[in-house]
């Protein structure tokens, strides 16, 4: 009876740690990147593929192919390959200015994306300036990999507040709750990629782009607590400056009656002097200082309502989330208007209101 229940054991343990479809790390080939262009009726697929311990000079390789879907991208890559093609660890989908403009396309592309069993959803997404496959194929001289490059800014722009959406979980949330999403653009840069502006998706669709001053805004707008804001870089009295903000809060008053919908910001910007002249003693001034403010302000507050002008009246599009204020505070007047928000908010007046208190105007003062 012993040597029955051993020998149960030991078929048993042998069961457990057994991975019968288990392929070697050397027998697959994981895609690390993924550009995706429109070509006419079909899709342009790049893949980038780190070379694992194969002795290579070459750290990676980069493929082209034109499919007419993801599947159809897996099945001719394992036609072409001895090896299994993985996109377990990816780190980056990159969407052609193209194709994004296409918003079958684009949800096309989603749904399949959603469909992955083994795909990370958590998967960063972003929008070339331009062709996905220049952006995959660059040559970066510091970091060969471009999706572990990519994959390191876009994750070090989101923990800074300069971006607000970096994974393809966070885009499809946002496009499916509220319509719209901001998406970070990836640029060539010479021998390198950057990240400074960021596309608007509207119903699965690029409807256009917001640049660096105006990304700031919105960032600003949504979230001041952690925002980052360039310098605010004014000329006063023939002298050039740069005023650095060290914290920055808000509050906000909304009211919709009717069809009327009124949006104040109140923002209070905490300030210190980062960039002056060494030997001028004109901020010991309190009326220069106080026309430092005024000036400050005036630049923050022309480039602040030009950037929700852009988005009310281009776009027509609610990238600050009052319309997710509304629900909460206000559901019954905004469950009336909910059906034509877009027109109500082009029609809305949203009015931001800057305050700044100088802290410092120099490091021991």
């Amino acid at each position: 009876m012993k040597k029955i229940i051993l020998l149960l054991l030991i078929l048993l343990i042998l069961l457990l740690s057994a991975c019968w479809d288990s392929v070697e790390i050397n027998k697959r080939e994981y895609l690390f990147a993924l550009g995706i262009d429109k070509e006419g009726d079909e899709l342009k697929f790049t893949s980038e593929i780190p070379k694992i311990n194969e002795g290579s000079e070459d750290e990676r390789l980069v493929n082209s192919m034109e499919n007419k879907s993801f599947a159809d991208f897996y099945n001719l890559s394992y036609l072409h390959s001895e090896k299994v093609i993985s996109d377990r660890l990816m780190q980056v989908i990159v969407l052609g200015e193209e194709l994004a403009r296409d918003s079958e396309t684009v949800k096309k592309i989603f749904d399949e994306i959603q469909r992955s069993p083994q795909m990370n959803r958590r998967v960063k997404i972003c929008i070339a300036k331009g062709k996905a496959e220049e952006i995959i194929k660059a040559e970066i001289p510091s970091n060969p990999i471009v999706g572990r490059f990519l994959s390191d800014m876009l994750v070090k722009l989101k923990r800074e507040s300069y971006q607000d959406i970096y994974t393809f979980d966070e885009a499809i949330l946002h496009l499916g709750q509220r319509g719209s999403a901001l998406v970070p653009v990836v640029e060539t840069n010479q021998d390198s990629l950057k990240i400074e502006k960021a596309a608007i998706v509207k119903e699965y669709e690029l409807v256009g782009f917001l640049e660096t001053d105006e990304l700031e805004c919105v960032m600003l707008l949504l979230d001041p607590t952690n925002a980052n804001i360039r310098n605010i870089n004014i000329e006063l009295e023939d002298i050039t400056m740069a005023i650095g903000a060290a914290n920055i809060t808000k509050t906000d008053k909304i009211n919709l009656q009717d069809e009327k919908l009124t949006v104040d910001y109140y923002i209070t910007l905490y300030c210190y002097v980062d960039s002056f002249i060494i030997g001028n003693n004109s901020l010991e001034d309190k009326n220069f200082l106080n026309k430092v403010k005024d000036e400050s302000i005036k630049t923050i507050s022309q480039r602040t309502t030009a950037t929700v002008d852009k988005l009310k009246n281009i776009y027509k599009v609610d990238l600050l989330r009052i319309n997710d204020k509304l629900y909460k505070y206000h559901k019954k007047e905004y469950e009336k208007i909910m059906d034509k928000y877009d027109e109500v908010f082009a029609e809305a007046s949203i009015k931001v209101h800057y305050n700044m208190e100088i802290l410092s105007v120099g490091l021991v003062k």
